[in-house]
């Protein structure tokens, strides 16, 4: 491992691992996992791909899977998800920047407080996205304006048909490709669309 890598390590071993494990998360790599009744809350350190020497940059991502939105679009998980199989995703920085945001970090950085700043950060922030998101309502409304398979579930959960509709409409009208597994899926759901 590089030294980037290492001094990230140290980051998340001073601070976020700390925080997680008070909130129920297990650590698997530079993933944290907390299992819910009705899903999971997944946050994610990714390195910059551009890592090079002693200057680097990591990012912080989170994600939300809800478990009937993944059966009823169809989705086999695995056993231990990743932060890309979510049904809502988000950057810790755009939370708290504004913008997407990756933290800096070289030879140079205090990582004591880089860590209390990622920790204080995913206290404040953070988690507040990962509670908000556990509603299919709230993620639903989050879903609107990227139409997928588990947009057109979540609507349909949370009752809309008439949305559901309109967004698997959207997705026929932006994806033609895609058009005869979406009708073979709503087809399976017993929909008349």
């Amino acid at each position: 491992m590089n030294e980037i890598g290492k001094r990230i390590d140290q980051v998340i071993k001073e601070g976020l691992s700390k925080v997680m494990k008070e909130n129920g998360f297990k650590k698997s790599g530079r993933t944290f996992l907390k299992e819910l009744e009705d899903g999971w809350h997944i946050v994610n350190i990714q390195a910059s791909s551009g890592n090079l020497g002693t200057d680097g940059k990591f990012a912080v991502n989170l994600g939300v899977i809800n478990n009937a939105i993944s059966e009823k679009s169809g989705l086999k998980l695995p056993s231990k998800p990743k932060e890309y199989d979510s049904t809502v995703r988000e950057r810790l920085g755009i939370l708290v920047h504004g913008e997407d945001y990756w933290w800096e970090i070289s030879d140079q950085t205090d990582i004591s407080e880089l860590a209390n700043e990622i920790s204080e950060a995913m206290s404040s922030h953070g988690f507040p996205w990962l509670q908000k998101y556990s509603s299919i309502a709230d993620i639903s409304d989050k879903l609107k304006q990227q139409p997928s398979l588990q947009s057109i579930a979540a609507a349909l959960l949370i009752g809309d048909e008439l949305e559901a509709k309109a967004r698997y409409d959207q997705i026929l009208l932006d994806r033609p490709a895609a058009k005869s597994r979406f009708k073979s899926w709503a087809k399976n759901l017993g929909l008349s669309w």
